[in-house]
């Protein structure tokens, strides 16, 4: 089981995110196999050219193959890959604190990009956990001689006054003290109680042993079915009832007393009230069943607006709840979630058919803890990325248990300790900030990744190819740079200008290596052409080491010392031009990975162009005045190499287009913060619309005010004859439109079927989904 502590424990734990889990799986085959081309490579060099392992007589340290070995090495592990991973997510951490969400496992970050569904509890998430308790409603048990006033003070006293956490107590509480006012005190004066156990998401009650005016009472508060039998709910591996391993007890006559007590608490929960129920014994005697205390929890004025914009972004919203049905249903109504609302008595037994109810269903009521954790781990099971809210200890299990934890606010110790991420501020609205924070969170990564690995192909195959065709290299230094100094200017990539895409972004071993070697196979053509262009320019040896070419240019410094023999010197000039090729190549490549469009039409944060185009600076200015990089090259060289990179990377971008369209992955839809629809604005007030399949046109009635969103057109028909008519347009603002005269008000205007469109997109994208 999952205790307070085990829960502490396991949020201390380090943790890989999906995403970052899969880049390393790549990112360890190419270190495979490039270990495998070192084999190949030095058996070649050692065994059939005779060149010497670790050290060059002739030629100096620059041509033995170790050096060789450990440049390839170096070049295909990407050494900054962990810290810009977590410079971008501690960026990412820090914008969701900023508007009230703690991340308190970065890998939430990750994950949150990929989800796909968002089980969702309901008291103190989906509705505001301010309850009120109706008075006037409280039901009591017919002929029993219990008064309204009985039933509330026995609830009153059957709750922990100082257990703040627990809104139910806080509520009977309040609501005792504000009904007995003066006499409150009093009241609580004559019961004294010597036991009291306290709620927990298993026996779902409470039960206070007290002294009332010299007899003993035993008084039992909490869910009405553990209430009438506390064996409810709880079974063994027969599928028997046993003990939940509170204090145990039946109602007494209950076969009797069932159904009407059943009857009185659907009536209740139908008209949207959250129900407690109160049974009371006296000196030993059996527990006789008091009343239900009926109380209202009404939605946050954010959840409609959140669900719909989650739902918008792709995600199917699930409510998961322990209260009864025909609430949950009341509830779902109000904030337009959806009716398929299905008891918890349909999650048992296992089947493929209980599988697939929990697909298609908009969530489950009168649900016990392991009934939430069971909901989770079955679209866990059908690979999605699950996502769950809670504020209570009962959240607690399911909270661990999915891939992105999310304790509301004022949530328990319990429930933040299961947490991935803990708002701060009431409401659901850092949930979708989340949502669209994470996805650019995943885009810079990905766009990173993409980079990264592109460069690591390229730069392996270059010097393998150089091996292989002309037994060069370039030098090791050089490559050293690259891995070191070209990664250390990716760092803006953190904070870029990343358009959170409309669908989750759900990360693929296939589509990384793809792209990656799409990107790694062009800039490696490209150097390989301009290192052929060189051989061409400068000169080069044949096999048996005579000249073939002059050295052409007349502008390279010469290099002396007792190397500076004239073939030394060319590949030294070669050698150093490359690099400064690659280096530029390389770091011009961020822009078309960063997009699926063309590079230029998405603009980059200023501080990812500093960082490029700073780097390609430096790189010049090194080559051009001997810095590092030698022999120095001219200016006109450096011009050309920017010129020829620039007119690459159009061609490059070109063809990542291409290969995105083939793989079904241009799309550059843009996750936006969308209003309620008008459809949901006219059902918040119970407007009967009735509609013709023809044109999606309705008409409906209503009387007095409409609260609304959008622009909507008023007609009024006074019951006189007479016409009148309005215009009303509000845009995003919420307005009271009211008739000019006494009478009804026809609403025209165009069916919106959106809200249940959506949910039916989203959750068919996510039976859709899978992980590669």
């Amino acid at each position: 089981p999952l205790t307070l502590t085990a829960l502490q424990e396991r949020a201390g734990e380090a943790e890989m995110g999906l995403f970052e889990s899969k880049i390393m799986a790549v990112v360890a085959g190419i270190i495979i196999i490039t270990i495998i081309d070192i084999i190949v490579l030095t058996v070649l060099e050692c065994v059939f050219r005779g060149r010497p392992f670790y050290r060059s007589p002739d030629k100096g340290s620059n041509h033995v193959v170790l050096l060789w070995d450990l440049a390839i090495m170096v070049a295909a592990v990407p050494i900054a890959l962990p810290l810009v991973i977590q410079v971008t997510m501690a960026i990412g951490a820090k914008t969701m604190a900023e508007k009230k969400a703690i991340v308190t496992h970065l890998t939430a970050l990750q994950e949150i990009a990929s989800m796909k569904v968002l089980c969702s509890d309901k008291t103190g998430t989906l509705t505001t956990a301010n309850m009120n308790i109706i008075f006037d409603k409280i039901w009591t048990m017919p002929d029993s001689g219990f008064s309204k006033d009985d039933v509330l003070t026995w609830a009153a006293i059957a709750s922990n006054p100082n257990n703040k956490e627990d809104p139910i107590d806080q509520a009977v509480i309040a609501s005792f003290e504000n009904h007995f006012v003066t006499q409150a005190s009093k009241v609580r004066g004559e019961y004294t109680v010597e036991h009291f156990a306290g709620f927990n998401p298993i026996v779902k009650r409470t039960v206070a042993k007290v002294k009332f005016r010299g007899s003993d009472m035993m008084i039992g508060k909490g869910l009405l079915n553990k209430v009438l039998d506390t064996r409810y709910g709880v079974t063994n591996t027969d599928g028997e009832d046993e003990d939940d391993g509170g204090i145990q007890w039946k109602c007494d006559k209950l076969s009797e007393i069932k159904g009407l007590i059943k009857d009185a608490d659907v009536a209740l929960s139908l008209r949207g009230y959250k129900t407690i129920a109160v049974a009371v014994s006296t000196n030993g005697g059996p527990m006789t069943f008091a009343g239900i205390v009926p109380m209202l929890d009404p939605p946050r004025t954010d959840t409609a607006l959140t669900v719909h914009r989650i739902r918008h972004a792709k995600v199917a919203v699930k409510m998961i709840t322990g209260d009864h049905l025909n609430i949950a249903k009341e509830t779902s109504k109000l904030i337009d979630l959806g009716t398929n609302i299905l008891p918890a008595t349909m999650l048992w037994p296992v089947s493929e058919e209980r599988n697939q109810n929990i697909l298609e269903a908009d969530g489950f009521a009168q649900v016990l803890p392991k009934d939430k954790k069971e909901v989770v781990a079955v679209l866990q099971n059908q690979g999605m990325v699950v996502g769950m809210t809670g504020d209570g200890v009962n959240d607690a299990p399911a909270l661990a248990q999915a891939q992105i934890g999310i304790a509301v606010d004022g949530a328990t110790e319990a429930a933040k300790a299961a947490a991935d991420i803990i708002l701060t501020t009431p409401g659901l609205s850092a949930i979708f900030d989340a949502i669209v924070e994470s996805r650019r969170i995943f885009q810079r990564l990905k766009a990173y990744i993409l980079y990264r690995m592109a460069a690591t192909i390229q730069i392996v195959l270059v010097l393998t190819l150089l091996i292989l065709i002309h037994d060069e290299m370039i030098q090791a230094l050089y490559v050293i740079l690259l891995a070191l100094f070209n990664d250390v200017t990716m760092t803006p990539i953190s904070s870029d200008h990343a358009k959170p895409s409309l669908r989750p972004d759900i990360p693929t071993v296939k589509y990384i290596v793809l792209m990656s070697c799409v990107f790694g196979f062009l800039e490696a053509i490209q150097t390989l052409i301009y290192y052929e262009y060189l051989n061409l320019w400068t000169g080069t040896e044949d096999r048996q080491g005579n000249r073939v070419h002059d050295l052409g240019s007349d502008e390279l410094v010469p290099l002396g010392g007792d190397d500076d023999d004239e073939l030394y010197k060319v590949w030294r000039v070669k050698s150093a031009a490359t690099y400064v090729q690659i280096s530029i190549a390389v770091e011009l490549l961020i822009f078309s990975c960063r997009t699926p469009g063309l590079f230029f039409m998405d603009m980059p944060s200023w501080g990812l162009v500093a960082g490029v185009m700073g780097a390609n600076i430096v790189v010049s200015f090194c080559a051009a005045y001997e810095i590092v990089v030698y022999p120095a090259l001219p200016w006109g060289w450096i011009g050309n190499i920017w010129l020829y990179n620039l007119a690459w990377l159009v061609f490059i971008d070109l063809c990542k287009i291409l290969a995105n369209y083939a793989m079904g992955n241009l799309s550059t839809d843009i996750l936006e913060y969308v209003d309620l629809p008008q459809a949901t604005a006219a059902d918040a007030v119970g407007l009967r619309i009735s509609r013709t399949p023809s044109d999606g046109s309705y008409t409906s009635q209503t009387r007095g005010s409409l609260q609304h969103r959008g622009s909507l057109r008023y007609s009024h028909v006074p019951t006189d004859g007479m016409s009148g008519s309005m215009q009303a347009v509000h845009g995003r603002k919420s307005g009271s439109i009211r008739p000019p005269i006494p009478g009804n008000v026809a609403l025209h205007g165009t069916y919106n079927p959106q809200p249940r469109l959506q949910a039916t997109e989203a959750l068919r994208e996510s039976l859709s989904g899978a992980f590669h």
